[in-house]
Order: structure tokens, then C-alpha cells, then sequence
């Protein structure tokens, strides 16, 4: 077999011509995910207008299908209507909160009788406008299939306490979506979207279309594969705690901090900005810390003392919400 090599001469003009390409396909490119983020805010804008609650799932699938054509404007609608208009349901008898135990004499009578439980539990949760993880995202699947979209409910651990922090994965604490669009499968948690257990937040769309290595930072799925990242149980269960996806954690990144003696630690946190009223507090302390951060390039920066006395969690706060949590060795 012979072996050929091919020269390329690159004249200026040439060049000059690739990158003024390459400048035009970056401000392309950039320009269609503005168009997106600016597309989502109509979406919500338009779905704001919806009434607040809807007989069945087929007419709240109509009102999205009548609005919207594209797969992921579905998607997001669905989300942003189920998480702006169902809140957490606390009782201990909350549809979805049980496991629901059934026999069938084959397949396909499983596959019946499973389909008729999956759309009881998405019915009672929009009827009744509250309900647990397991009854939001039935909700959004049945919703979202009704659209023509392809959807899971997906089963897994969620880090959401501070004793979480350490642990490996446990299953079935938690239930969220994979939805497909546009050929790909997409993270949703809209449980969390509409504000979670608390409610605190209000609606966030972190959990939209969350990046998996985000995602990943408080979800761990039974089924590996809808990680959709190759991460590990052993390296989720070494993460802290992280309440706001608004902000991302550069360091420390590891959740258990060993404290043998009075030690400076330096935080580094993307999101903080100028003038933010930044808190730490040990749950041994009676009260809370003040720190300053120094502001380079989006990134907060700040010194702590973990001294010998500190013992349980420590949280950092921005403007008054949790940030993170770390649990004190």
C-alpha cells in the first residue's frame, strides 16, 4: 500500500476568506441561541395566559399543540404550565407517593393496566393541582406523548438534604423526565421546576433541558443511561450539596470537609456578583458570617475559617437563598 501525503498551500486571501466564514458561522450560531432563550420567553409569556387548571390532559395538550409546533416549545410549555400550576403535595396519602402493586396474565395486559395507572395518577395530579414527584412527572410524560413527543419517567436518587451529602445512590427516592426533542433526549425535573418540596424558589427553569454534567450535580438514575454523562455513584456521592443551579461551584468541590484545626478554605463560585450579601453559618454556630467576595471575571472568590469547633453543615447563602451545603468530618 502506498502511502500519500497531500500538501496544502494556504494563500492569504485564503485565509482572510476561512475566517471571516468562521466569524459569520460563530455570530450564526450565537444568534440561533439567543433566538432560543428569546423563543422560551414567549413560550412562558404565551403559557402565563393559560387558564390554571384543565379538565383532562388531552385539553391541556390541545391548548400547547394549538400554540406551538416545534418539539421543544412543546416540551417547554408543557413544563412551564405543570410547574407555574401544580404545587407539592405534603400529605402522607398523596397519589404517587405508594407504590401501586397490580398482576396481569401477560404482556399485553400489563401494558394495559399499566397505561390506565399512569393515566390515573397524571388525571388526579392535574385535577387536583398538587401532587409528589412521581405524579409530575407522570404528568409530563402523559402530556408530552399526547403532543407527539417521546417521554420516561425516570427513577433515581436526589441529593436534596445535607445528610444526602456522602452517600452513594439509593433507588427510588425521586422521579423526573427524558423527553426527545429534535432527535435528541433532554433532562427535565419538573418537580423542582415548579419550586420542589418548599416551594422557595418558585418556578425555575434550571431543569429545563438542565446540561447533563449539571443535572448530575442532585440526580442519579437507577438506570445509568439516562445519565447521559459518564460519571460514577462514587463521584456523585462525594459532591456537596448544591441548592441553585444559578451558580456554579468551582472549589471546593468536594462535600465532606475534615475539620482538624483551624484552616483557611478558599471558595471559588461562579454567579456572585458585586454588591451580593453573601453569608456562610456552621449549624454548631449560633450565627452567621458576612464575607466579601472579590469579583474576577463572574467568578466570586472568598476565604473562610474552618477552625476544630466547627462541627455538622456548613451553608453558604447569596441574597438570603441557599447556595451550598457542605457536611463538616
Amino acid at each position: 500500500m502506498k502511502l500519500i501525503t497531500l500538501q496544502l498551500f494556504w494563500h492569504p486571501s485564503w485565509i482572510a476568506i476561512c475566517m471571516k466564514t468562521i466569524n459569520l458561522l460563530f455570530i450564526s450560531i450565537f444568534s440561533m441561541a439567543l433566538a432560543n432563550a428569546q423563543d422560551y420567553a414567549k413560550v412562558d409569556a404565551k403559557v402565563k395566559s393559560y387558564p390554571k387548571t384543565f379538565a383532562t390532559t388531552e385539553r391541556l395538550a390541545s391548548q400547547i399543540a394549538a400554540d406551538f409546533t416545534r418539539q421543544d416549545d412543546r416540551a417547554r410549555a408543557a413544563y412551564t404550565w405543570i410547574a407555574m400550576n401544580i404545587s407539592y403535595d405534603r400529605s402522607t396519602n398523596a397519589p404517587g407517593r405508594k407504590p401501586i402493586r397490580f398482576s396481569a396474565k401477560n404482556e399485553a395486559e400489563r401494558r394495559k393496566k399499566l397505561v390506565a395507572i399512569e393515566n390515573d395518577l397524571a388525571n388526579k395530579t392535574l385535577l387536583s393541582r398538587k401532587g409528589v414527584c412521581h405524579g409530575y412527572s407522570m404528568l409530563y410524560k402523559v402530556v408530552a406523548e399526547k403532543l407527539g413527543l417521546q417521554s420516561q419517567v425516570v427513577y433515581g436518587t436526589a441529593k436534596s438534604v445535607p445528610s444526602d451529602i456522602g452517600k452513594a445512590p439509593a433507588k427510588g427516592n425521586h422521579a423526573w423526565n427524558v423527553v426527545q426533542a429534535d432527535g435528541q433526549w433532554k433532562l427535565v425535573d419538573v418537580t423542582w421546576g415548579s419550586g420542589g418540596i418548599s416551594g422557595d424558589l418558585g418556578y425555575d427553569d434550571n431543569y429545563f433541558f438542565t446540561s447533563p454534567q449539571q443535572f448530575f450535580l442532585n440526580h442519579f438514575p437507577d438506570d445509568k443511561k439516562w445519565l447521559l454523562t459518564g460519571k460514577s455513584e462514587s463521584e456523585f456521592a462525594a459532591l456537596p450539596l448544591q441548592y441553585n443551579l444559578d451558580y456554579e461551584i468551582i472549589s471546593p468541590t468536594t462535600g465532606i470537609l475534615k475539620s482538624n484545626g483551624s484552616k483557611l478554605l478558599q471558595f471559588k463560585i461562579r454567579g456572585l456578583k458585586a454588591g451580593d450579601d453573601v453569608l456562610y453559618q456552621y449549624t454548631s454556630g449560633a450565627f452567621s458570617h458576612k464575607v466579601t467576595p472579590k469579583i474576577t471575571g463572574g467568578v466570586g472568590e472568598f476565604t473562610i475559617v474552618l477552625d476544630k469547633s466547627a462541627t455538622g453543615t456548613l451553608t453558604i447563602f447569596a441574597n438570603r437563598k441557599s447556595v451550598a451545603a457542605y457536611k463538616i468530618n
